[in-house]
């Protein structure tokens, strides 16, 4: 699991290509109506193979979707909407899709595959659930909310990333910093953390430890290492920054950046 944690928070890193998770909104934007509110957010589906973000887009919506359709290829939707105010849904969402292969680190549109007059309709149920049905293909996925917190967060000296992982319903996030000017030491934190969906926030739990690097990048084990567990939780203030509270005091004063990443390098399926 650390492997593989390490491998798409790399691909997070290195990658500047995908859609935006950002949570500011712009002055231009109305103010959500508590209907609309509750759709803004990211979605899982049950069976852990899909994801759903849907985001404001002026007085409408913006809605990205991918569903991952084998190791390294998935199908992606992206849609945009206006809010039905009678039916407090979002229905007849536009857009285009397309199947895609990552190769190389890039993610390739594989060639006819792409379509651009997509439809789709998206419904809260009473339980709080998310239906997605595709018109053309006739078929409804089930989401469960998760929150806003999927992507990668950026701040001075490192990079925070959460990571969806479907096996143990939680996010897992890695955090690396800086611990001197140098760059050698480094700050790691390996966290698991469970979304509130009544406060909104990522409540976690985890370790942290500084390592030290030789002039190779190999990890210098014969060099002191500090350890300590913490844990604490992740919100979003009112402006749309992410604030990080922590009993070891970490982040305490920075409001982090959420950074451009592929949507789908924040699902952990194996």
């Amino acid at each position: 699991m650390k492997k593989l944690i390490a491998i798409l928070t790399a691909l997070v890193m290195a990658l500047t290509l995908g859609c935006t998770l950002a949570m500011a909104e712009e002055d231009s934007v109305p103010p959500s109506t508590p209907e609309m509110k509750a759709y803004e957010s990211a979605w899982i589906s049950e069976d852990g193979q899909t994801i759903v973000w849907i985001g404001r887009q002026d007085d409408g919506f913006q809605i990205e979707a991918v569903q991952m359709t084998g190791e390294d290829t998935f199908t992606s939707w992206e849609y945009l909407s206006m809010f039905d105010e009678e039916t407090k849904s979002i229905k007849e969402a536009q857009g285009i899709k397309g199947d895609y292969k990552v190769k190389e680190g890039k993610d390739e549109l594989i060639e006819g595959s792409s379509a651009d007059d997509v439809k789709a309709s998206f419904t809260l149920g009473e339980d709080g659930k998310l239906t997605w049905k595709d018109e053309q293909a006739g078929k409804e996925t089930v989401l469960e909310k998760i929150g806003n917190f999927v992507g990668s967060y950026t701040f001075a000296d490192g990079i925070l990333s959460f990571v969806w992982d479907t096996h143990e319903n939680h996010y897992d996030i890695v955090v690396t910093w800086a611990a001197d000017e140098s760059g050698t030491k480094i700050w790691d934190y390996e966290l698991s953390g469970e979304y509130d969906a009544k406060t909104e926030t990522v409540n976690f739990k985890g370790l942290k430890q500084l390592l030290t690097f030789k002039e190779d990048g190999e990890i210098d084990t014969s060099a002191k290492t500090e350890e300590g567990e913490l844990e604490g939780s992740f919100s979003f203030n009112k402006d749309g920054g992410l604030v990080w509270k922590s009993s070891d005091g970490s982040g305490e004063g920075i409001v982090f950046e959420n950074d451009l990443i592929p949507l789908w390098a924040s699902i952990i399926l194996v």
